[in-house]
């Protein structure tokens, strides 16, 4: 691991960007990847199939949202008696947040399991006429989705866990391996290959589960044999809650858990206004979702890169070191995600081609993703910038931004242009885009005041821990 604070030249900083961001971005590249597989092959069952699918993940994705204080807080906590040396309180601190994960994914996939049918019911009710297949299909997906989450919450605290200690490796493996079985299982289970029986979109959540419970599997096996410098062993297993533990966990992790609610939650209501304009328009935007995750992939990774970059510097109170690593993460990603859009835009109709050959899908998802690709690249400005501040503790101002952003602009002009002024899915994306821009020129703002280096919420937080362990 290279000394992220002792370097005073550009090419050292950018170095040091790279070597954290890399594991990020593979990781998340992996994870759209297999997304936009899974798409394709439900997009064999035709437009209402793809539909189904995508409004069932919206419902998934804001649950998961909500949980993500679980995640965010156990890495904060673990990295932090770790690095105190104090290995005891981070092994309890672990089991404490596998044993709230499963606890809340017991609760949550609970609810969502009995309202399945409601749930897709309003996500659907701008439709003129609801679609029977949509329901039905869409509320067996979500079922069995929400039904793995029993595993793959827990995964998910695992693979933060990991991060909290330092290893960003091994996560990488874990989500290498579940998307293996992921798209193994989907294509065997989707068509009914070879002994398999055809399925469809049951096979779609069958084989979802499986890739999740065999990476519940390996990383709790990582744990138990402590390997990594962390280890669950019976001493620590307690059937009991740690109402402390559990407070500190979501002290540190609710901000970010609000962003992630308001950004998924308006993503329902934006997808439920999509839904009004019928079955190929929702599987055009579904398509369009999935090929434009693939170009943003570097904002997540250098974001990542910079939240931990700009920590430390301020850490070592090198304010000014946080700063030019903020801008070199910021020019970097702007680079590379212009010269993806480029590329993008450039072979957008074979590579939507590639998901379905249904005639107004293609049209639809072309000309949406073509408006998106032009705002691509300030998006990728908007996540390092805010993965700075949240490096620096400004975690409310992102948050703010986020809420503002997804619900005052985005949802808004959607709804004007997308219906009231029928531009349709091109009046959504390019409300979309108006959004991107509104947040950039908050973040930028923001960053600019340099207020955000003179915090003391990262000193204040780290006193809070550090009483925990005395």
């Amino acid at each position: 691991m290279p000394e992220l604070t002792n370097v005073d030249n550009k090419k050292d900083m950018r170095k040091n960007i790279f070597h954290l961001a890399w594991p990020a971005i593979l990781r998340m590249l992996l994870q759209s990847i297999v997304g936009v597989v899974d798409v394709i092959m439900v997009g064999q069952l035709g437009a209402a199939a793809i539909a189904s699918v995508d409004i069932g993940n919206r419902i998934v994705f804001v649950l998961i949202g909500t949980l993500m204080s679980l995640t965010i807080g156990a890495t904060a906590l673990v990295a932090h008696h770790i690095g105190a040396g104090n290995k005891e309180e981070a092994n309890h601190i672990m089991w404490q947040s596998l044993l709230a994960g499963v606890i809340a994914a017991v609760v949550i996939g609970g609810l969502g399991i009995l309202f399945s049918k409601e749930l897709m019911y309003s996500m659907t009710f701008l439709m003129e006429e609801s679609n029977p297949f949509i329901i039905n299909q869409g509320s067996v997906y979500l079922n069995i989705v929400l039904a793995s989450m029993l595993v793959g919450l827990p995964m998910m605290v695992i693979n933060a866990i990991l991060q909290g200690i330092g290893d960003m490796k091994t996560p990488l493996f874990i989500m290498f391996i579940s998307n293996i079985v992921n798209v193994l299982f989907n294509y065997l289970l989707i068509f009914g290959i070879g002994i398999f029986p055809a399925l469809g979109i049951t096979g779609a959540a069958l084989g979802s589960g499986l890739g999740r419970f065999v990476g519940f599997l390996i990383g709790i096996t990582i744990l138990i044999k402590g390997e990594k410098g962390i280890k669950l062993d019976t001493a620590i297993i307690k059937l009991k809650i740690d109402f402390e533990i559990i407070k500190d966990i979501l002290t540190i992790g609710i901000p970010a858990a609000v962003e992630q609610f308001a950004r998924q939650s308006s993503q329902i209501i934006y997808t439920a206004m999509v839904a009004g304009l019928g079955t190929a328009t929702i599987a055009a935007n579904a398509v369009t979702m999935n090929v434009s995750s693939l170009a943003f992939m570097p904002g997540f990774g250098f974001g990542m890169a910079a939240t931990t970059l700009v920590g430390q510097s301020l850490g070592a109170k090198r304010k000014d070191l946080a700063e030019n690593y903020s801008k070199q993460s910021a020019y970097l990603t702007f680079g590379l995600m212009t010269a993806a859009s480029f590329l993008m835009y450039i072979f957008v109709n074979p590579i939507v081609n590639l998901y379905t050959d249904d005639p107004a899908v293609i049209g639809m998802a072309v000309s949406a993703l073509k408006i998106f690709l032009l705002f691509q690249p300030m998006l990728g400005l908007v996540m390092v910038l805010a993965g700075a501040l949240k490096g620096a503790g400004d975690t409310k101002w992102v948050m703010y931004f986020t809420i503002f952003g997804n619900w005052g602009v985005r949802l808004v002009l959607s709804y004007i242009l997308g219906l009231k002024l029928g531009f349709g899915l091109n009046g959504f994306w390019l409300a979309m885009g108006i959004d991107i821009l509104s947040r950039a020129g908050m973040i930028v703002w923001r960053f600019s005041s340099g207020k955000w280096k003179h915090l003391e919420i990262v000193n204040l937080r780290k006193k809070r821990v550090a009483e925990v362990t005395e």
